[in-house]
């Protein structure tokens, strides 16, 4: 198959051909003129598939020309070229800020085609940062557009993009709808670059709803069209497809051959990710031909080159996220810079008209003194002024270091997500699809996996609790959070994050039990209250041994109720009460090395905090720990605590 890669059919010649033929052109017009500009943005589109470098060589000529003639529609152009070269480099964010850059100058333009395929552009990047949903919004922005200037080849590659969309959802039936869709125009119009898209997409669909001898067809037809359309990178994506569709048809023999072909490509391309899935596929085919041992050291290699591009993403997100900051102060620098320098161009100019009216003055000896007075407090106030301006400058680069402070603190936000993440989070998951690769390919027993199922359940539990933490905690540092009060029964809030609590501690053996009444109202966010809940229940489980016991009680006052969360477990020592809810993030292992990432009570004092309640503890080393806080009643329960009522309290014990 490799061989018909390399005899070069007739489309891919004449695509060849057209890049040839632009690149004669543009040689025989070295004129900086619109033309050139022109011939210069076909040509960057055309290699962006084949010689991304080149693609951005030829846009920056683009834009430059473009910028010293005011030519717009050039320079929208050129700007849309280097977004598509940063998508090559893999600089996704870059990519957003060039696309909303060109998308500006088309909407200024009014030019609907450019308009359209920007959109979709920028639905395309959201796909790749794993946002469908507001990559869909994008492309179904693009897809009306498309459709009102009646652009069929437009309108096929964006019904393609929607089907990526909900590929990446997994809405698969959906996808499969505008997918097809998009393989009829494409067919219409003989778009054999384009159906290589689709094909491809389609047959990953199929293969995903097990139909593969169907996914086989078209992971085929769509190798045939990469190569038509000399789409080296497409290429290795076809072959790396059909062997795994190769692979699940037992049709092994075909599928070392299509690894091989994908692998000889790709040393050329250094691609990381298709590396990273070629050890993935080539694991699948030594399974499927029973060499365990081979098949796992595979799938080690997968796990290592998975992590090397998930630290790679995270140090160029972090290395473009400084490169922005750096060009926003260097900006913001130079226009205090203008300021200034405007301030003392003003003051000179001022300063050489006194001048000339002193010469003036100084012939008129009777005038003398009074025009020197003036001058002199004129100067005076000047100074005054300039004196002011200074201490405005020294008050702006204040701003400044406090918004280095700022962007610092958001920085460490994103490094503690990235820790959590890369640490806490991706181990147990690790561990949990490395045991079901053995189980699913009967490298261990079942009678074996059971003996790590609790464990497995534990650490799957524990990863949940840290997710709903870390996302929460997330929202409120990087966006703020808005609280949604109203009157809701704690009671059977209780009652609720109990029941979900019990199979947890049973693990241990834990008792939870509460003594508060049917019925008790509060204002305040449920949502917000029932996370604090959770968080104070499972951390009181967490740090009690086995046959311990937890107790929630209440004292019910005028206008506000206090919810007590008492354990006997191993207490919190005295050097470290300090830092349980600071935002120095504190977190120890449990009394069963559950791990947890320290967000749960800081969250829990804010979330507290924004319903006009308070929380404390009160902690023995090895006696045990006592966590209240305080909420305010409903009005229609402060109204009852004020008359002649009797509560019958009852205790409700959720361990039996």
């Amino acid at each position: 198959m490799l061989a018909l890669f390399f005899a070069k059919p007739v489309a891919c010649l004449a695509q060849s051909q057209v890049t040839d033929s632009l690149t004669k052109v543009l040689a025989t017009h070295p004129t900086k003129d619109t033309v050139r500009v022109n011939i210069l943005n076909q040509l960057s589109r055309f290699l962006f598939t084949q010689v991304p470098s080149l693609t951005e060589t030829y846009a920056k000529e683009a834009f430059h020309i473009s910028d010293s003639l005011y030519y717009l529609p050039g320079k929208m152009w050129a700007i849309r070229n280097l977004a598509l070269a940063e998508n090559a480099k893999g600089n996704l964010e870059k990519q957003a800020d060039l696309t909303l850059e060109a998308l500006k100058l088309a909407e200024q333009l009014k030019d609907l085609k450019a308009t359209g395929v920007l959109n979709a552009d920028l639905g395309n990047i959201f796909i790749e940062q794993q946002q469908p949903r507001q990559g869909l919004i994008y492309q179904k922005k693009a897809l009306a557009i498309k459709q009102r200037g009646n652009d069929q080849a437009e309108i096929g590659k964006t019904l393609n993009g929607i089907g990526t969309s909900y590929m990446v959802l997994k809405e698969w039936d959906s996808a499969l709808h505008f997918l097809y869709a998009s393989e009829k125009i494409k067919l219409a119009l003989h778009d054999h670059r384009g159906l290589a898209y689709a094909y491809e997409n389609i047959g990953t669909v199929l293969s995903v709803k097990g139909n593969y001898r169907e996914a086989l067809r078209y992971h085929s037809m769509s190798s045939q069209y990469y190569r038509e359309s000399d789409n080296v990178q497409g290429v290795v994506k076809s072959y790396l497809n059909l062997a795994q569709t190769h692979t699940l048809l037992k049709e092994l023999t075909a599928a070392e051959e299509d690894l091989q072909n994908a692998n000889r490509l790709n040393k050329n391309m250094q691609n990381a990710r298709n590396e990273m899935i070629y050890y993935k596929y080539r694991a699948m085919l030594d399974s499927a031909r029973g060499n365990y041992a081979q098949a796992l050291e595979n799938y080690k290699e997968f796990h290592a080159l998975s992590d090397e591009v998930f630290s790679a993403e995270k140090t160029k997100f972090i290395a473009n996220s400084k490169e922005k900051y750096e060009s926003e102060k260097k900006q913001h620098e130079n226009e205090l810079l203008k300021k200034e320098q405007a301030l003392h161009l003003s003051t000179i100019r001022q300063q050489k008209i006194y001048v000339i009216l002193f010469v003036a003055l100084f012939m008129a000896l009777a005038t003398i003194t009074v025009l020197l007075y003036r001058v002199f407090k004129r100067q005076k106030e000047l100074y005054g002024q300039l004196n002011n301006r200074n201490r405005r400058v020294q008050q702006q680069n204040q701003i400044i270091l406090d918004q280095n402070a700022a962007l610092e603190s958001g920085n460490q936000v994103k490094d503690k997500i990235f820790s959590v993440i890369s640490h806490d989070l991706r181990a147990p998951l690790g561990i949990l699809e490395g045991m079901l690769f053995l189980l699913r390919d009967e490298k261990m027993s079942q009678e074996q996996f059971n003996m790590f199922v609790e464990e497995l359940w534990r650490d799957v539990k524990n990863t949940s609790a840290m997710m709903d933490n870390l996302l929460q905690w997330a929202n409120t540092q990087m966006k703020g959070i808005r609280v949604m009060a109203d009157d809701f029964n704690i009671t059977a809030l209780l009652d609720s994050e109990f029941e979900l609590l019990q199979t947890l501690a049973k693990q241990k053996n834990i008792r939870l039990n509460h003594h508060l009444p049917s019925v008790i109202h509060v204002y305040a966010d449920k949502d917000m209250i029932r996370m604090v809940v959770r968080n104070l229940v499972s951390n009181a489980i967490k740090f009690t041994p086995k046959n311990g016991r937890i107790t929630v009680d209440y004292k019910l006052m005028a206008d506000k109720v206090e919810m007590i969360v008492k354990d006997n477990g191993i207490g919190i020592a005295a050097e470290d009460q300090s830092k349980v809810f600071s935002n120095i993030y504190y977190s120890t292992t449990g009394t069963q090395n559950e791990k947890g990432c320290g967000l749960g009570l800081p969250l829990s004092k804010d979330f507290i905090q924004r319903n006009n309640g308070q929380i404390w503890f009160h902690s023995n080393k090895e006696k045990g720990t006592s966590f209240h806080f305080t909420l305010p009643l409903s009005e229609e329960e402060e109204a009852g605590t004020h008359g002649m009522t009797i509560i019958l309290q009852k205790t409700r014990d959720y361990s039996r």
